[in-house]
Protein backbone atom coordinates (compact mmCIF):
# COMPACT_ATOMS: atom_id res chain seq x y z
CA UNK A 1 0.00 0.00 0.00
CA UNK A 2 1.26 3.46 -0.92
CA UNK A 3 0.21 6.50 1.06
CA UNK A 4 -0.21 10.10 -0.06
CA UNK A 5 -0.68 13.10 2.22
CA UNK A 6 -1.64 16.66 1.34
CA UNK A 7 -2.52 19.72 3.38
CA UNK A 8 -4.33 22.86 2.22
CA UNK A 9 -5.51 26.00 3.98
CA UNK A 10 -8.58 24.24 5.35
CA UNK A 11 -7.86 20.52 5.67
CA UNK A 12 -5.43 17.63 5.56
CA UNK A 13 -6.04 14.56 3.40
CA UNK A 14 -4.65 11.04 3.78
CA UNK A 15 -5.01 8.75 0.76
CA UNK A 16 -4.24 5.03 0.46
CA UNK A 17 -3.33 3.64 -2.96
CA UNK A 18 -4.09 -0.08 -2.94
CA UNK A 19 -1.67 -2.48 -4.59
CA UNK A 20 -1.45 -6.24 -5.14
CA UNK A 21 -1.70 -7.94 -1.76
CA UNK A 22 -3.78 -5.19 -0.15
CA UNK A 23 -7.44 -5.84 0.52
CA UNK A 24 -10.55 -3.68 0.81
CA UNK A 25 -11.79 -6.20 3.38
CA UNK A 26 -10.13 -6.57 6.77
CA UNK A 27 -10.74 -7.26 10.45
CA UNK A 28 -11.52 -4.68 13.10
CA UNK A 29 -8.84 -4.77 15.76
CA UNK A 30 -11.41 -4.55 18.57
CA UNK A 31 -13.43 -7.25 20.27
CA UNK A 32 -14.24 -10.26 18.11
CA UNK A 33 -12.35 -9.00 15.02
CA UNK A 34 -15.47 -8.05 13.04
CA UNK A 35 -15.04 -8.08 9.26
CA UNK A 36 -15.04 -4.56 7.78
CA UNK A 37 -15.03 -3.28 4.20
CA UNK A 38 -13.24 -0.05 3.24
CA UNK A 39 -15.21 2.38 1.07
CA UNK A 40 -12.22 3.74 -0.82
CA UNK A 41 -12.73 7.31 0.42
CA UNK A 42 -9.83 9.56 1.27
CA UNK A 43 -9.45 10.34 4.98
CA UNK A 44 -10.02 14.03 5.66
CA UNK A 45 -9.37 16.17 8.73
CA UNK A 46 -10.41 19.81 8.94
CA UNK A 47 -7.05 20.67 10.52
CA UNK A 48 -4.48 22.14 8.08
CA UNK A 49 -1.12 20.66 9.00
CA UNK A 50 1.85 22.99 8.76
CA UNK A 51 4.46 20.41 9.70
CA UNK A 52 4.39 16.75 10.72
CA UNK A 53 7.30 14.52 11.68
CA UNK A 54 7.64 11.64 9.19
CA UNK A 55 7.40 8.97 11.89
CA UNK A 56 4.16 10.46 13.22
CA UNK A 57 2.78 10.61 9.69
CA UNK A 58 3.82 7.00 9.11
CA UNK A 59 2.22 5.91 12.38
CA UNK A 60 -0.97 7.77 11.42
CA UNK A 61 -1.09 5.87 8.11
CA UNK A 62 -0.64 2.57 9.91
CA UNK A 63 -3.25 3.02 12.62
CA UNK A 64 -5.92 4.16 10.14
CA UNK A 65 -5.29 1.62 7.37
CA UNK A 66 -3.72 -1.30 9.23
CA UNK A 67 -6.61 -3.78 8.61
CA UNK A 68 -6.22 -3.42 4.83
CA UNK A 69 -2.43 -3.38 4.37
CA UNK A 70 -0.92 -6.42 2.69
CA UNK A 71 2.82 -6.98 2.86
CA UNK A 72 4.43 -3.59 2.22
CA UNK A 73 3.97 0.08 3.02
CA UNK A 74 5.35 3.10 1.15
CA UNK A 75 4.88 6.27 3.17
CA UNK A 76 4.48 9.87 1.96
CA UNK A 77 7.96 10.53 3.38
CA UNK A 78 10.71 8.13 4.50
CA UNK A 79 10.35 6.95 8.10
CA UNK A 80 12.99 5.99 10.64
CA UNK A 81 14.10 2.42 11.48
CA UNK A 82 12.46 2.94 14.88
CA UNK A 83 8.98 2.81 13.35
CA UNK A 84 9.91 -0.15 11.17
CA UNK A 85 11.31 -2.08 14.12
CA UNK A 86 8.24 -1.38 16.26
CA UNK A 87 6.05 -3.10 13.67
CA UNK A 88 8.19 -6.22 13.68
CA UNK A 89 6.66 -7.13 17.03
CA UNK A 90 5.19 -10.61 16.63
CA UNK A 91 1.85 -9.51 18.09
CA UNK A 92 1.09 -7.65 14.87
CA UNK A 93 -0.70 -10.13 12.62
CA UNK A 94 1.94 -10.06 9.90
CA UNK A 95 5.24 -8.44 9.03
CA UNK A 96 4.88 -5.32 6.88
CA UNK A 97 7.89 -4.37 4.74
CA UNK A 98 8.67 -0.65 4.86
CA UNK A 99 10.01 0.41 1.48
CA UNK A 100 11.26 3.90 2.36
CA UNK A 101 13.35 4.01 5.55
CA UNK A 102 15.94 6.67 6.36
CA UNK A 103 18.31 5.95 9.28
CA UNK A 104 19.22 9.65 9.56
CA UNK A 105 15.76 10.79 10.68
CA UNK A 106 16.01 12.21 14.18
CA UNK A 107 13.63 10.98 16.87
CA UNK A 108 10.57 13.10 17.47
CA UNK A 109 10.16 14.88 20.80
CA UNK A 110 7.68 17.38 22.24
CA UNK A 111 7.15 19.10 25.56
CA UNK A 112 3.35 19.38 25.94
CA UNK A 113 0.64 16.90 26.93
CA UNK A 114 -2.38 16.37 24.69
CA UNK A 115 -5.56 14.62 25.85
CA UNK A 116 -7.35 12.54 23.25
CA UNK A 117 -10.80 13.38 24.58
CA UNK A 118 -13.88 11.29 23.96
CA UNK A 119 -16.11 13.28 26.27
CA UNK A 120 -16.93 10.41 28.63
CA UNK A 121 -16.33 9.65 32.29
CA UNK A 122 -12.76 8.38 31.91
CA UNK A 123 -11.32 11.12 29.71
CA UNK A 124 -13.20 13.71 31.78
CA UNK A 125 -11.45 12.38 34.88
CA UNK A 126 -8.12 12.96 33.14
CA UNK A 127 -9.22 16.45 32.17
CA UNK A 128 -9.91 17.09 35.86
CA UNK A 129 -6.46 15.91 36.96
CA UNK A 130 -4.56 17.43 34.02
CA UNK A 131 -6.16 20.79 33.23
CA UNK A 132 -2.90 21.79 31.55
CA UNK A 133 -3.24 19.10 28.87
CA UNK A 134 -4.44 20.37 25.47
CA UNK A 135 -7.81 18.76 24.69
CA UNK A 136 -8.23 17.22 21.23
CA UNK A 137 -11.64 15.82 20.29
CA UNK A 138 -12.46 14.21 16.95
CA UNK A 139 -15.93 14.91 15.58
CA UNK A 140 -17.21 12.41 13.05
CA UNK A 141 -18.66 12.72 9.56
CA UNK A 142 -21.02 9.92 8.56
CA UNK A 143 -22.46 9.85 5.06
CA UNK A 144 -21.71 13.53 4.67
CA UNK A 145 -23.30 14.61 7.94
CA UNK A 146 -21.84 15.50 11.31
CA UNK A 147 -22.63 12.96 14.03
CA UNK A 148 -24.11 14.97 16.93
CA UNK A 149 -22.27 14.99 20.23
CA UNK A 150 -22.51 17.19 23.30
CA UNK A 151 -18.70 16.84 23.53
CA UNK A 152 -18.30 19.27 20.61
CA UNK A 153 -19.74 22.09 22.68
CA UNK A 154 -17.65 21.12 25.71
CA UNK A 155 -14.41 21.44 23.77
CA UNK A 156 -15.46 24.52 21.77
CA UNK A 157 -16.17 26.27 25.07
CA UNK A 158 -12.58 25.74 26.16
CA UNK A 159 -11.32 28.03 23.37
CA UNK A 160 -8.56 27.25 20.86
CA UNK A 161 -5.87 28.01 23.42
CA UNK A 162 -6.95 24.96 25.46
CA UNK A 163 -8.66 22.59 23.07
CA UNK A 164 -9.79 21.89 19.52
CA UNK A 165 -12.46 19.85 17.77
CA UNK A 166 -11.13 18.21 14.60
CA UNK A 167 -13.76 16.91 12.19
CA UNK A 168 -12.92 13.76 10.24
CA UNK A 169 -14.59 10.97 8.29
CA UNK A 170 -12.12 8.28 9.39
CA UNK A 171 -14.55 6.54 11.75
CA UNK A 172 -17.12 5.88 9.04
CA UNK A 173 -15.09 5.11 5.91
CA UNK A 174 -15.68 1.38 6.39
CA UNK A 175 -18.79 -0.73 6.74
CA UNK A 176 -19.86 -1.38 9.43
CA UNK A 177 -18.67 1.94 10.84
CA UNK A 178 -16.58 2.40 13.94
CA UNK A 179 -12.92 2.70 14.88
CA UNK A 180 -10.75 0.20 13.00
CA UNK A 181 -8.75 -0.13 16.20
CA UNK A 182 -8.59 1.59 19.58
CA UNK A 183 -5.54 3.66 18.59
CA UNK A 184 -7.59 5.38 15.84
CA UNK A 185 -8.98 7.65 18.57
CA UNK A 186 -5.54 9.29 18.76
CA UNK A 187 -5.37 10.17 15.04
CA UNK A 188 -6.27 13.86 15.43
CA UNK A 189 -3.74 14.31 18.25
CA UNK A 190 -1.03 12.66 16.12
CA UNK A 191 -1.90 14.92 13.21
CA UNK A 192 -1.59 18.05 15.37
CA UNK A 193 1.40 16.95 17.45
CA UNK A 194 4.32 18.44 15.52
CA UNK A 195 2.66 21.83 15.01
CA UNK A 196 1.69 22.04 18.68
CA UNK A 197 4.74 20.48 20.36
CA UNK A 198 2.77 17.54 21.79
CA UNK A 199 5.17 15.07 23.40
CA UNK A 200 2.67 12.84 25.20
CA UNK A 201 -0.84 11.69 24.32
CA UNK A 202 -3.10 10.95 27.28
CA UNK A 203 -6.03 8.58 26.78
CA UNK A 204 -8.81 7.30 29.05
CA UNK A 205 -8.45 3.55 29.53
CA UNK A 206 -9.19 2.09 32.95
CA UNK A 207 -8.13 -0.92 35.00
CA UNK A 208 -10.71 -3.08 33.21
CA UNK A 209 -8.89 -2.54 29.92
CA UNK A 210 -5.39 -2.87 31.39
CA UNK A 211 -5.39 -5.69 33.94
CA UNK A 212 -8.88 -7.20 34.08
CA UNK A 213 -9.84 -8.31 30.54
CA UNK A 214 -13.05 -6.25 30.71
CA UNK A 215 -13.79 -7.58 34.17
CA UNK A 216 -13.59 -11.31 33.41
CA UNK A 217 -10.21 -12.25 34.90
CA UNK A 218 -6.94 -10.69 36.05
CA UNK A 219 -4.48 -10.40 33.15
CA UNK A 220 -0.82 -9.89 34.00
CA UNK A 221 0.22 -7.03 31.75
CA UNK A 222 3.48 -6.68 33.66
CA UNK A 223 4.52 -10.11 32.42
CA UNK A 224 3.21 -9.28 28.94
CA UNK A 225 5.97 -6.67 28.57
CA UNK A 226 8.28 -9.53 27.63
CA UNK A 227 6.40 -9.88 24.34
CA UNK A 228 4.54 -6.58 23.88
CA UNK A 229 7.37 -4.19 24.60
CA UNK A 230 7.91 -1.61 27.31
CA UNK A 231 4.25 -0.61 27.74
CA UNK A 232 2.80 -4.12 27.87
CA UNK A 233 0.78 -3.41 24.72
CA UNK A 234 2.34 -3.71 21.26
CA UNK A 235 0.45 -0.76 19.74
CA UNK A 236 1.22 1.49 22.67
CA UNK A 237 4.87 0.45 22.50
CA UNK A 238 4.98 1.60 18.86
CA UNK A 239 4.02 5.11 19.99
CA UNK A 240 6.85 5.04 22.52
CA UNK A 241 9.30 3.88 19.88
CA UNK A 242 8.78 6.95 17.67
CA UNK A 243 8.98 9.50 20.48
CA UNK A 244 5.33 10.28 21.29
CA UNK A 245 4.34 8.07 24.25
CA UNK A 246 0.66 7.33 24.72
CA UNK A 247 -0.54 6.54 28.24
CA UNK A 248 -3.68 6.44 30.35
CA UNK A 249 -3.16 7.98 33.80
CA UNK A 250 -6.16 5.94 35.04
CA UNK A 251 -5.04 2.58 33.67
CA UNK A 252 -4.56 1.43 37.28
CA UNK A 253 -7.94 2.73 38.48
CA UNK A 254 -11.50 1.54 37.98
CA UNK A 255 -14.51 3.50 36.79
CA UNK A 256 -15.40 4.22 40.42
CA UNK A 257 -12.37 6.48 40.60
CA UNK A 258 -13.00 8.11 37.23
CA UNK A 259 -16.65 8.74 38.13
CA UNK A 260 -15.65 10.39 41.40
CA UNK A 261 -13.03 12.54 39.66
CA UNK A 262 -15.44 13.70 36.96
CA UNK A 263 -18.53 13.95 39.19
CA UNK A 264 -18.73 17.75 39.15
CA UNK A 265 -18.51 17.70 35.36
CA UNK A 266 -21.24 15.04 35.29
CA UNK A 267 -23.52 17.18 37.45
CA UNK A 268 -22.84 20.19 35.20
CA UNK A 269 -23.82 18.23 32.09
CA UNK A 270 -20.29 18.28 30.69
CA UNK A 271 -19.80 14.52 30.32
CA UNK A 272 -21.01 12.36 27.42
CA UNK A 273 -21.06 8.58 27.87
CA UNK A 274 -24.00 7.47 25.73
CA UNK A 275 -25.11 8.95 22.40
CA UNK A 276 -28.25 6.91 21.77
CA UNK A 277 -30.80 9.70 22.21
CA UNK A 278 -29.73 12.34 19.70
CA UNK A 279 -26.28 12.60 21.23
CA UNK A 280 -27.42 12.21 24.84
CA UNK A 281 -27.85 9.26 27.24
CA UNK A 282 -30.77 6.91 26.65
CA UNK A 283 -30.94 5.62 30.27
CA UNK A 284 -31.92 2.19 28.94
CA UNK A 285 -28.71 0.57 27.63
CA UNK A 286 -26.14 -1.44 29.57
CA UNK A 287 -23.65 1.44 29.49
CA UNK A 288 -26.10 3.88 31.09
CA UNK A 289 -27.02 1.14 33.55
CA UNK A 290 -23.39 0.64 34.57
CA UNK A 291 -22.84 4.38 34.93
CA UNK A 292 -25.93 4.70 37.14
CA UNK A 293 -24.71 1.83 39.30
CA UNK A 294 -21.27 3.43 39.72
CA UNK A 295 -22.67 6.85 40.51
CA UNK A 296 -25.01 5.34 43.11
CA UNK A 297 -21.87 4.21 44.98
CA UNK A 298 -19.78 7.39 44.72
CA UNK A 299 -22.52 10.05 44.88
CA UNK A 300 -24.63 9.91 48.07
CA UNK A 301 -27.26 12.18 46.49
CA UNK A 302 -27.78 10.05 43.39
CA UNK A 303 -30.94 7.95 43.35
CA UNK A 304 -31.14 6.07 40.06
CA UNK A 305 -34.46 5.32 38.44
CA UNK A 306 -34.02 1.58 37.97
CA UNK A 307 -37.41 1.00 36.32
CA UNK A 308 -36.35 1.73 32.68
CA UNK A 309 -33.61 -0.90 33.05
CA UNK A 310 -36.11 -3.63 33.96
CA UNK A 311 -36.19 -4.92 30.42
CA UNK A 312 -35.21 -8.04 28.53
CA UNK A 313 -31.94 -6.63 27.17
CA UNK A 314 -30.63 -5.73 30.63
CA UNK A 315 -31.82 -9.07 32.04
CA UNK A 316 -29.82 -10.86 29.34
CA UNK A 317 -26.80 -8.64 29.98
CA UNK A 318 -26.83 -9.38 33.73
CA UNK A 319 -27.31 -13.12 33.17
CA UNK A 320 -24.30 -13.53 30.88
CA UNK A 321 -21.11 -15.01 32.35
CA UNK A 322 -18.49 -13.77 32.61
CA UNK A 323 -20.43 -10.62 33.41
CA UNK A 324 -19.03 -7.70 31.43
CA UNK A 325 -17.26 -5.40 33.91
CA UNK A 326 -18.30 -7.85 36.63
CA UNK A 327 -16.02 -6.24 39.22
CA UNK A 328 -18.11 -3.06 38.97
CA UNK A 329 -21.34 -4.89 39.80
CA UNK A 330 -19.71 -7.01 42.49
CA UNK A 331 -18.44 -3.94 44.34
CA UNK A 332 -21.81 -2.19 44.03
CA UNK A 333 -23.82 -5.20 45.16
CA UNK A 334 -23.16 -4.65 48.87
CA UNK A 335 -22.91 -0.87 48.69
CA UNK A 336 -26.08 0.22 46.90
CA UNK A 337 -29.19 0.09 49.06
CA UNK A 338 -32.48 -1.35 47.89
CA UNK A 339 -31.29 -2.85 44.62
CA UNK A 340 -34.34 -4.16 42.74
CA UNK A 341 -34.66 -7.94 42.65
CA UNK A 342 -34.19 -8.05 38.85
CA UNK A 343 -30.64 -6.77 39.49
CA UNK A 344 -29.77 -8.35 42.84
CA UNK A 345 -30.93 -11.84 41.86
CA UNK A 346 -28.85 -11.82 38.70
CA UNK A 347 -25.54 -10.70 40.23
CA UNK A 348 -25.62 -12.63 43.52
CA UNK A 349 -23.24 -15.31 42.18
CA UNK A 350 -20.56 -12.88 40.93
CA UNK A 351 -17.40 -13.25 43.07
CA UNK A 352 -17.32 -10.97 46.10
CA UNK A 353 -14.88 -8.09 46.58
CA UNK A 354 -13.93 -7.69 50.22
CA UNK A 355 -11.43 -4.81 50.08
CA UNK A 356 -11.54 -1.37 48.47
CA UNK A 357 -9.24 -1.95 45.49
CA UNK A 358 -11.94 -0.76 43.02
CA UNK A 359 -11.69 2.78 44.47
CA UNK A 360 -7.88 2.93 44.54
CA UNK A 361 -5.14 3.02 41.92
CA UNK A 362 -2.57 0.28 41.23
CA UNK A 363 0.67 2.18 41.72
CA UNK A 364 2.78 -0.15 39.56
CA UNK A 365 0.84 0.69 36.39
CA UNK A 366 2.92 3.86 36.07
CA UNK A 367 5.69 1.50 34.96
CA UNK A 368 3.91 1.39 31.59
CA UNK A 369 4.52 5.12 31.15
CA UNK A 370 7.58 6.50 29.41
CA UNK A 371 10.30 7.27 32.02
CA UNK A 372 10.52 10.86 30.86
CA UNK A 373 6.90 11.46 31.85
CA UNK A 374 6.07 8.84 34.48
CA UNK A 375 7.23 10.69 37.60
CA UNK A 376 5.22 13.84 36.86
CA UNK A 377 2.11 11.87 35.88
CA UNK A 378 2.34 9.55 38.89
CA UNK A 379 2.73 12.50 41.25
CA UNK A 380 -0.31 14.24 39.80
CA UNK A 381 -2.55 11.14 39.93
CA UNK A 382 -1.58 10.34 43.52
CA UNK A 383 -2.72 13.83 44.50
CA UNK A 384 -6.22 12.63 43.64
CA UNK A 385 -6.25 8.85 44.23
CA UNK A 386 -5.05 6.57 47.04
CA UNK A 387 -2.70 3.78 45.96
CA UNK A 388 -3.57 0.12 46.54
CA UNK A 389 -1.94 -1.61 49.48
CA UNK A 390 -0.47 -5.13 49.09
CA UNK A 391 -3.70 -6.79 50.25
CA UNK A 392 -5.68 -4.79 47.66
CA UNK A 393 -3.32 -5.90 44.91
CA UNK A 394 -3.51 -9.52 46.07
CA UNK A 395 -7.31 -9.51 45.87
CA UNK A 396 -7.21 -7.80 42.49
CA UNK A 397 -4.85 -10.48 41.18
CA UNK A 398 -7.23 -13.19 42.39
CA UNK A 399 -10.19 -11.80 40.43
CA UNK A 400 -11.60 -14.56 38.21
CA UNK A 401 -15.14 -15.09 36.88
CA UNK A 402 -14.32 -18.19 34.86
CA UNK A 403 -15.98 -20.52 37.34
CA UNK A 404 -19.28 -18.66 37.25
CA UNK A 405 -22.02 -20.38 35.25
CA UNK A 406 -24.79 -18.39 33.58
CA UNK A 407 -27.90 -17.93 35.67
CA UNK A 408 -30.43 -20.62 34.80
CA UNK A 409 -33.57 -19.09 33.33
CA UNK A 410 -37.00 -20.53 32.63
CA UNK A 411 -38.16 -21.29 29.04
CA UNK A 412 -39.94 -17.94 28.58
CA UNK A 413 -36.95 -15.95 29.86
CA UNK A 414 -34.58 -17.95 27.63
CA UNK A 415 -36.76 -17.19 24.61
CA UNK A 416 -36.88 -13.49 25.49
CA UNK A 417 -33.12 -13.45 25.96
CA UNK A 418 -32.60 -15.02 22.53
CA UNK A 419 -34.89 -12.40 20.99
CA UNK A 420 -33.04 -9.64 22.85
CA UNK A 421 -29.65 -10.85 21.60
CA UNK A 422 -30.96 -11.13 18.02
CA UNK A 423 -32.39 -7.62 18.28
CA UNK A 424 -29.11 -6.33 19.69
CA UNK A 425 -27.18 -7.88 16.80
CA UNK A 426 -29.58 -6.28 14.29
CA UNK A 427 -29.30 -2.88 15.98
CA UNK A 428 -25.55 -3.32 16.10
CA UNK A 429 -25.39 -3.86 12.35
CA UNK A 430 -27.53 -0.77 11.80
CA UNK A 431 -25.58 1.54 14.08
CA UNK A 432 -22.35 -0.25 14.97
CA UNK A 433 -20.41 2.88 14.25
CA UNK A 434 -22.50 5.20 16.40
CA UNK A 435 -20.30 7.35 18.52
CA UNK A 436 -19.33 5.95 21.89
CA UNK A 437 -17.06 7.21 24.64
CA UNK A 438 -13.60 6.93 23.28
CA UNK A 439 -12.30 6.80 26.85
CA UNK A 440 -14.40 3.64 27.47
Amino acid sequence: MRFEFTSSESQSVLRAVFEDGDSYEGSRQEGASQTITYSGEDITFDYPVRSIHPDLLGLLCLIVFYPFIGHRAVFPEPVSPRLEQAFQNRNFRQRIRFDNVDPDIEVYSGSRMALSFGGGIDSSAIRTMFPDAYVVHEAHIKEGRLVPSHAHRIVHDLGLARGRVVTSNQRYVSKPGGWHGWTCATAAALLMATDNDFGMILVGATLANTLLANGSIYWNRFRAREHHGFTGNFWQSAFNAVGIPMFSPVCGASEYSTMRLSLELVKAGNVVYCMERDGRPCFKCSKCFRRDMIRAVVDPDHRPNWKPYDRVGIHAFLSARPLYYGHIFSYARDRVEDLPSFIASRIKDVPAIKSDWPVRVHDRTFEFCDPGWSSAIRERVLEHLEPMEPDHVAELESWDQRGQAPRRAGPRTRLLNLKARAGARLRGRRRSGREQDAGH
